[in-house]
């Protein structure tokens, strides 16, 4: 089985506008992919498949590597201080003060290499932010990849853990497959700006996408779809957006993938959608506008929320003839 080792994140392309493939697996094929805290390993070309379609990538594994550390900050400054060292026994971590919390290992981040267009490269090119601002990044491309948060990725959703799939659609040949920031646990909305970072080893496989509308990432699990929606100020070509859009957004895509489904309208997706719709936020750090208090003028930045409804609701649709077995229902037939 190939493994692609962490060391590639401080060798292959590093700084680079643009990466090639560290290398290439076939649909189907199980690799271990090596992550760090922050930067993505990658990208990894997927034999076959071309831009404009959609893969699903499995998460059939994650191990952790220690030591691992737990948050110390928040909104506010109450609280905040150095990271609390835990020690990992029998499938938990333990604080020193005697609290224990059960591990939920989860991907932070997967993603494909976005469309490589001139609002990207610019990305790739120079820092956009900060008193640097216009001087060469020196993260490259994989700024892209992971900061500016878009349809290529997700962010930061403990659902997808092992036995999870994400779909993501391919914005070029090959898709180029990142994986990074493996969380030992983390909570909705990672409040605190971090969940237990951990280095890891994800086995993955990659396959094609089979019944789902695939626009924004969609992570899928036995029980349950969610819409994964997000926005970052760094694209700063793109409309600003508040929390409140990003919701609106997230709502929307959610109806869109229901009435897709079901082979119905809009209009019909969305009493279901109204009705059944949970909504968990990932990341809400970069709220702004005064959620972290030293920076009251600074506007929204970097958010993300999932829109989530059971997969049960599809079981009994009257459009069932249109339905396209997921490939978990397929697999229990």
């Amino acid at each position: 089985m190939q493994t692609f080792p962490r060391e590639a994140i401080r060798t292959h392309c590093v700084g680079a506008e643009w990466p090639t493939f560290l290398g290439a697996v076939a649909l189907g094929e199980s690799f271990w992919i090596e992550t760090e805290e922050s930067d993505p390993n990658g990208p990894i070309e997927v034999a076959g498949v071309r831009a404009g379609e959609a893969v699903a990538v499995v998460i059939e594994a994650i191990e952790m590597l220690p030591p691992f550390y737990a948050p110390n900050g928040g909104p506010f400054f109450e609280g905040m201080g150095p990271l609390v060292p835990l020690a990992y026994r029998d499938g938990a971590f333990h604080w020193p003060n005697g609290f224990v919390l059960p591990a939920c290992p989860s991907v932070g981040n997967v993603a494909v290499l976005p469309e490589p267009t001139d609002e990207v490269l610019d990305v790739c090119r120079a820092l956009i932010h900060g008193p640097d601002k216009g001087q060469p990044n020196p993260r490259g491309w994989r700024t892209v990849v992971r900061d500016p948060r878009g349809k290529h990725c997700h962010q930061d959703c403990r659902a997808l853990g092992v036995g999870a799939r994400i779909h993501l659609g391919a914005h070029v040949d090959g898709v180029g497959l990142c994986m990074d920031d493996v969380h030992g646990y983390i909570g909705e909305g990672e409040m605190a700006f971090a969940g237990i970072e951990v280095r890891a080893r994800v086995r993955a496989r990659v396959e094609r996408s089979e019944g789902w509308l695939v626009d924004w990432p969609l992570i899928e699990t036995d029980d349950e779809i969610m819409v994964l929606c997000s926005y970052t100020s760094t694209f700063s070509r793109r409309p600003a957006m508040r929390y409140v859009d990003l919701v609106r957004e997230a709502y929307w895509a959610l109806r869109e993938v229901v009435a897709h489904r079901i082979g119905g309208t809009i209009e019909e997706a969305n009493s279901i959608v109204a009705t059944a719709i949970d909504l968990r936020n990932c990341a809400l750090y970069g709220l702004g506008e005064g959620y972290i208090p030293p920076h009251a003028d600074v506007p929204p930045h970097d958010m993300a929320v999932a829109a989530r409804i059971p997969k049960a609701i599809f079981s009994e649709s009257p459009r069932g003839a249109h339905i396209v077995p997921s490939p978990t229902k397929e697999k229990a037939r």
